[in-house]
């Protein structure tokens, strides 16, 4: 039985985070109905108009931390575009650490082989990332983010 539940965790874990490019894991990411799970946070009846700006300030603090990310490993893109276009749905848990991240790199001249390399550098530093909110449940939410490229 517990060989059973450590395979189980080990799984979630591996895929805590995911680009659409891998089209294997991202099938077992949508396996894992995380929308069932956590709120969307921006939904009006989840969320104040009080609470919306520091949603947004946090927002922009996440996009600060992984764009430091980045630069701190020297991450390159490997094409020449000025900046990077990323869809992401983050999922956070009560206290607005991020347990899942589910990243469409919407350029499509980086190749898969970079955009894996994107997934990896994040899956390393997962437990760094956060949004500085709590809530009484797990929450998500997605965004369109443009990176510089430092090329």
């Amino acid at each position: 039985m517990s060989v059973i539940a450590l395979f189980i965790a080990c799984e979630n874990s591996l895929n805590r985070v995911v680009g659409v490019h891998d089209k294997i894991n991202f099938e077992k990411f949508k396996n894992q109905e995380l929308d069932k799970s956590y709120k969307n946070l921006l939904n009006p009846n989840n969320t104040t108009e009080e609470e919306y700006k520091a949603i947004i300030n946090s927002w922009k603090e996440y996009h600060t931390k992984v764009s430091s990310i980045l630069q701190e490993n020297n991450f390159s893109w490997g094409v020449k575009d000025p900046s990077v276009t990323i869809f992401n749905k983050i999922y956070f848990n009560k206290e607005g650490k991020v347990n899942h991240i589910l990243v469409n790199v919407k350029n499509e001249k980086v190749s898969n082989e970079v955009k894996s390399a994107y997934v990896t550098l994040l899956k390393n530093h997962i437990n760094e990332l956060s949004i500085n909110l709590k809530r009484g449940n797990q929450f998500a939410q997605c965004g369109k983010i443009k990176y510089k490229n430092y090329e």
